[in-house]
């Protein structure tokens, strides 16, 4: 039983319902709705969060070698060379046009996955059109029949269908002694 002071005698300022009960089972329902959703979406979404991560782990590893191949050559470079700010010049060059290369590579990679994307999904809205004329034409099909079966079995009265029938056996006759 629950404590007297929940009793359903009215609203509770606005924030809970009259009835305790609401509340308690309004909230195994969230959890349980959450619990689901962690449970079947949580492995899809931990996935795609770990294939995010590395492809940004590869992308940052490439540029920390691209950095570090960089400043070996400035290293070699400034031995030999008295014109370090030239050097260090044409190194911040490389690495913005190796920047911009990549910022037009994962472009081009994205607008590929979402024309890839659009493809599937016309592919597969063209083939549920096609079932769904499909079916279409099959109930079409099975609705005539049955209107003109309807229509045929009204029209005929007992002296018309007993003569169909005659006329029927009569001609099965016919074919049976012709094939002998």
């Amino acid at each position: 039983m629950l404590l007297p002071i929940f009793a359903a005698e009215g609203p509770n300022g606005g924030q809970l319902p009259a009835d305790i009960n609401e509340v308690y089972w309004g909230s195994l329902a969230f959890f349980v709705i959450v619990g689901i959703l962690v449970w079947k979406a949580g492995p899809a979404v931990v996935k795609a969060m770990e294939g995010r991560t590395d492809r940004i782990q590869r992308e940052f590893d490439e540029a920390m070698l691209a950095r570090t191949e960089a400043e070996a050559v400035l290293a070699a470079t400034s031995d030999g060379a008295p014109d370090v700010s030239a050097e260090s010049n044409r190194i911040a060059e490389e690495a913005a046009q190796t920047a911009t290369r990549l910022r037009v590579d994962t472009a081009a990679r994205a607008r590929a996955e979402a024309e890839a994307m659009k493809e599937r999904a016309t592919l597969d809205i063209q083939n549920q059109t096609r079932q769904a004329l499909a079916d279409l034409r099959e109930e079409i099909s099975s609705l005539t029949k049955s209107a003109t079966e309807a229509l045929v079995a009204a029209q005929l009265d007992a002296n018309s269908q007993s003569g169909l029938i005659d006329s029927y056996i009569s001609s099965l006759e016919t074919t049976g002694s012709q094939g002998r």
